[in-house]
């Protein structure tokens, strides 16, 4: 059974900038809701190693802050990433994360496991400096692969070019875009 959760992963490396003033905008607009926020800059997690240890058990054999991150993507159903764009992707630090998550790709694949919510959905939130739609194309294909592995079956979006400073986003409708996604989640469906 699914937790009707709204799990945020924040992948910027740096503490107060523009990736964090947009979660705290996000987060408080979901007000009382149920948030989790894993801010992975303050977490312990190790690249993937490659071992395929986890393409037998379908468990990652590595011991660290992943294990809290697998928990709730097993057991919710509304998944926000942030990330600032670097050199067009996502950060690494969020990159980590998404290649630890090769353990689902093996339960789905190799063992044939699937997750029992099918009524999964994810929000894409990208932020950069320059206005080259593509690196933020790119950023957003990675996490949409997870998408995929994880079952999420609807997804969007948003893309916030040209941010050098939180003044910045006053060029975008933020919180039509909060109110759009908490439409989007639709978060009193059980």
């Amino acid at each position: 059974m699914s937790e009707n959760i709204f799990v945020i992963f924040n992948g910027s490396p740096k503490a107060g900038g523009n990736t964090d003033f947009l979660i705290d905008r996000f987060t408080t607009f979901l007000g009382e809701r149920d948030v989790v926020k894993f801010v992975l800059r303050e977490m312990n997690i190790s690249p993937c190693r490659g071992c395929e240890m986890c393409s037998i058990s379908g468990r990652c054999v590595i011991k660290d802050d992943m294990y809290d991150i697998y928990k709730k993507i097993e057991n919710c159903k509304s998944f926000l990433f942030f990330s600032p764009i670097f050199f067009g992707g996502v950060t690494s630090t969020l990159k980590s994360v998404i290649d630890r998550c090769q353990p689902f790709w093996a339960r789905k694949n190799i063992l044939g496991k699937k997750f029992e919510n099918n009524n999964r959905r994810g929000l894409i939130a990208l932020i950069g400096a320059t206005s080259f739609l593509k690196g933020y194309e790119c950023a957003a294909l990675t996490v949409k692969w997870l998408f995929n592995v994880i079952d999420v079956a609807e997804n969007r979006t948003l893309y916030y070019m040209n941010i050098e400073r939180h003044s910045d986003f006053l060029n975008y409708n933020i919180d039509n875009d909060i109110y759009k996604t908490i439409e989007f989640f639709g978060e009193s469906e059980e």
